[in-house]
């Protein structure tokens, strides 16, 4: 497991709103001043250049998920590793989602609406939260209370999220196993494979897009979805690809073979563009493609 998780850390955004008073207090009152041996040391409550500061760095491109601020606390032991518990507000719960589906490479439902736990850290997402609980190191004690702070944050966010319409548009055979990205920033594009250096699709804050992994892992294929507000802007952003990757593309020859060898087809229908990248056989590429028209 690659510290995947980490990549939440550097989450900023300039000039974010603050929590409300009620949130605040609600999260800071469900985080106890003692668990066991541990004991709460330092109270985090951040938002704009506190929070950027307190991320400690880059981050420009999670800005479009919305980050409002940060609460949570840290507890400290004699002789154990520190516990810290931090709970990032996003403008939507669409957005929790997205931070989630970034930050985990399994699917688990322990907590919240999504979870993933390891020894050394639980992850989830709940309504417009995504919450973090890591140790500095895995002990008895230091995993018993990271549960425990998962359980109780869980229990403190008493709403719940809608996962965006797209993802459940995902053709389920042969989908890797949290194996997809829910974004609105081009750059994520390229999280699994190299597209384009550049915004070829025209992804903004007003489209919804979802990156997806098919297929075994020595013969990956992946699927791209956007969902525009117009079918104007989807026929657009669909010539924009066919002109790049497969300018011969036509209704009677569909599926292309590139020149690495791969295979390709796009579809663009209604507002709502399709792609699938590095086929590695023509079969795999129409199967897909089918499950997407069903």
């Amino acid at each position: 497991m690659q510290n995947v998780y980490l990549s939440v850390f550097f989450l900023c955004c300039s000039c974010l709103p603050a929590f409300t008073h009620a949130q605040k207090i609600n999260l800071m009152t469900s985080l106890p001043e003692q668990y066991k041996s541990y004991e709460a040391t330092d109270r985090l409550d951040y938002e704009g250049e506190a929070l950027y500061d307190y991320i400690n760095g880059g981050a420009e491109l999670y800005i479009s998920y919305g980050l409002k601020g940060m609460t949570g606390c840290k507890y400290n032991g004699e002789n154990l590793p520190q516990v810290t518990v931090e709970v990032y507000e996003m403008t939507t719960s669409e957005n929790a989602f997205g931070v989630y589906t970034q930050s985990r490479d399994k699917e688990e439902y322990d907590y919240g609406q999504g979870s993933q736990s390891y020894d050394d850290f639980i992850l989830f997402w709940k309504d417009k939260y995504f919450v973090i609980i890591t140790t500095q190191k895995s002990t008895p004690e230091s995993r018993d209370a990271v549960r425990y702070m998962a359980e109780l944050t869980d229990a403190a966010i008493t709403g719940k999220g809608e996962i965006p319409a797209i993802i459940r548009e995902l053709p389920s055979e042969g989908l890797a196993p949290g194996g997809f990205l829910y974004f609105h920033h081009y750059i994520w594009l390229n999280a699994y494979i190299f597209i384009a250096d550049y915004n070829i699709v025209d992804i903004n804050d007003q489209t919804d897009a979802v990156l997806a992994k098919y297929g075994p892992a020595d013969a990956r294929c992946y699927l791209l979805m956007v969902e525009y507000p117009r079918a104007e802007a989807a026929e657009a952003a669909g010539m924009k690809l066919k002109e790049k990757f497969a300018p011969e593309l036509t209704p009677d020859n569909r599926i292309i073979r590139l020149e690495d060898n791969t295979w390709f087809t796009m579809k663009v229908k209604e507002n709502k563009l399709c792609a699938i990248f590095n086929g590695d056989t023509r079969e795999q590429v129409e199967s897909l493609y089918i499950s997407i028209l069903k």
